[in-house]
């Protein structure tokens, strides 16, 4: 049996979890890298990317994670969406120390070191997440998905 702590992302809960979150966090991604395109990143470092929100984005970002990974053994989708659920979650565990950093620098100027290209490149990747993990299927049925 589960315990019941507050705070803690249950089993049980953690596909519908995983899901909302991640389609959250990929979401965010594709729009801040979207109006970086837009605005330039000197705009999106000053105004938008603060280092609060830096640091509450990779906090999310952690949460998501551990989602994904506690949903791992619930999968039932095929192989194509576990390839694209191990992508998903790779991008999530590596972005977390690279927005936690901000917590210890409290600057975002590391994102300057980003080339326009890779913002043209993760924007649309990370719309296909979004689409992609909104079709994953788990062992819950809270996932109507197909893959």
């Amino acid at each position: 049996m589960e315990s019941e702590v507050p705070g803690i992302i249950r089993a049980a809960d953690a596909p519908a979890m995983f899901t909302a979150m991640a389609i959250a966090t990929f979401a965010f991604g594709a729009a801040i890298h979207t109006l970086r395109l837009i605005i330039g990143i000197e705009a999106i470092v000053a105004h938008v990317l603060t280092p609060a929100v830096d640091v509450a984005f990779g906090a999310f970002i952690a949460a998501t994670a551990v989602a994904g990974l506690k949903s791992w053994r619930r999968y039932t989708g095929g192989k194509v969406g576990r390839a694209g659920y191990a992508f998903a979650m790779f991008m999530l565990i590596v972005s977390v120390p690279i927005h936690l950093r901000t917590a210890l620098t409290w600057s975002t100027s590391y994102l300057t070191a980003f080339p326009t290209w890779y913002s043209i490149v993760e924007a649309p990747m990370f719309l296909a997440l979004v689409l992609m993990v909104s079709r994953l299927k788990f062992d819950n049925g809270r996932s109507s998905g197909t893959l």
